[in-house]
């Protein structure tokens, strides 16, 4: 893996085996993150996101598996450890903010125990330096008189307190790589932007790479440097936030922007939704997953996925329609 490289994600498969058959929710993606770059993974519900990110922290719980595919950070391949190897990389090397905080912090401890025990089970260190490394970490993420909220359970905090200290959490063991899990979703706007700016300044002064996944392409804009469009279980796009948001090439992608809020609109302009309905992952399709919602489909995306199409600055798309125009080129 090349040096600069931190993540490499090639092929990954992750099916659940339920009692109706099994629903493919990751048909084989793959990606690489950078030293200090900031990925983003866009897709409407239930296109795989979050289920490729808990495969990378080792967490994806029965009776989803990993079928296929590997997954490197730095040498280590993450897929051949065993469940103490990964426990020691989690929260240390990876760490991962997830979508609620209030069911991922536990309940019947203070703050102040659970970043305590965090810092202590990755790093050999006293109970009073790990209560002021704690006490520092709170106070970094704009957590105001963190003394007292050490003593604080989660349920007396605010949901956005919640979050920075789930932020905290995350960072305390200065990690090299974040994944954040839609983790602005259930907050209001003002906060939302408050987190945002806050893991922005955190990524710059800890120089780490965030695999950021979200719905909202607004975020996208403000937080990465590159995206990755997933839909039915398979990236369709990946480009840098330019290509993605100017010159975007596959249809979801496009249907995508055409459906979200511009500040540049016209007076009375209305959204364009995409029509249809989400691909049932029970019985995917053997071609192209977006083509019974796509206007541009034609008989060969119903049968055959599309080959990935490399354009200028790495900007790859799986579509038919971009590789055909691609030969006659």
């Amino acid at each position: 893996m090349p040096e600069q490289v931190l993540l490499e994600v090639h092929d990954l498969r992750v099916s659940f085996f339920t009692p109706v058959g099994e629903v493919k929710a990751v048909g084989g993606i793959s990606y690489s993150l950078k030293n200090g770059e900031v990925i983003g993974i866009v897709g409407e519900s239930g296109s795989g996101k979050s289920v490729e990110a808990y495969s990378v922290m080792g967490i994806l719980e029965s009776p989803g598996k990993i079928i296929g595919g590997t997954v490197y950070f730095e040498d280590c391949d993450i897929l051949a450890l065993n469940k103490k190897e990964r426990e020691k990389l989690r929260g240390n090397k990876i760490s991962m903010i997830f979508q609620n905080p209030m069911e991922s912090l536990n309940p019947v401890y203070t703050v102040g125990n659970q970043l305590i025990a965090v810092l202590r089970e990755h790093k050999t260190i006293s109970k009073n330096v790990a209560y002021q490394r704690a006490v520092d970490m709170l106070n970094n993420v704009g957590i105001t008189n963190p003394a007292q909220r050490m003593k604080q359970y989660p349920h007396e905090l605010s949901g956005g307190m919640r979050q920075r200290v789930m932020i905290a959490m995350a960072l305390i063991c200065e990690p090299k790589l974040l994944i954040a899990d839609e983790p602005t979703t259930a907050l209001d706007v003002t906060i939302q932007s408050q987190i945002l700016e806050l893991m922005k300044a955190l990524q710059k002064k800890n120089a780490m790479s965030i695999l950021f996944i979200t719905h909202n392409l607004g975020v996208v804009a403000e937080m990465c440097d590159t995206v990755s469009v997933m839909y039915g279980g398979f990236i369709v796009e990946q480009g840098n936030v330019e290509d993605i948001f100017y010159r975007p090439l596959h249809p979801y992608t496009l249907g995508l922007l055409r459906s979200m809020p511009r500040i540049d609109a016209e007076e009375n302009e209305k959204l364009i939704p995409i029509e249809g309905t989400p691909i049932n992952m029970l019985d995917p399709r053997p071609g192209c997953p977006f083509t019974p919602r796509c206007n541009e489909g034609m008989k060969i995306c119903m049968n055959s996925f599309p080959p990935h199409t490399v354009q200028e600055n790495n900007h790859v798309v799986a579509c038919w329609l971009e590789y055909r125009k691609t030969l006659q080129k």
